[in-house]
């Protein structure tokens, strides 16, 4: 069984052993909140809790707030989901 992985969610990275806030996924990775920003490989992560969908649109408007790729990204979700910034 596959899951979907979006901004807010958890996930655990296995190389690094770290746990990370979704930002958001595009494809085959995915990059984190916080600083530095960057991306990893999605199959190198695994789900380790799912957020809410309350959640999940509280980060993208969070997220919206950033500068940058995220920024734009959850900009794009959020606008994806008829909802403005």
């Amino acid at each position: 069984m596959s899951c979907i992985i979006r901004a807010g969610d958890i996930v655990h990275h296995e190389p690094t052993g770290e746990e990370w806030v979704v930002a958001f996924v595009d494809g085959e990775h995915l990059a984190w909140c916080g600083w530095p920003d960057g991306e990893a490989k999605l199959s190198d992560c695994w789900l380790k809790k799912s957020c809410s969908d309350e959640e999940h649109l509280k980060w993208l408007h969070d997220i919206a707030k950033s500068d940058g790729r995220r920024g734009r990204r959850a900009k794009d979700a959020l606008a994806a989901l008829n909802i403005s910034v």
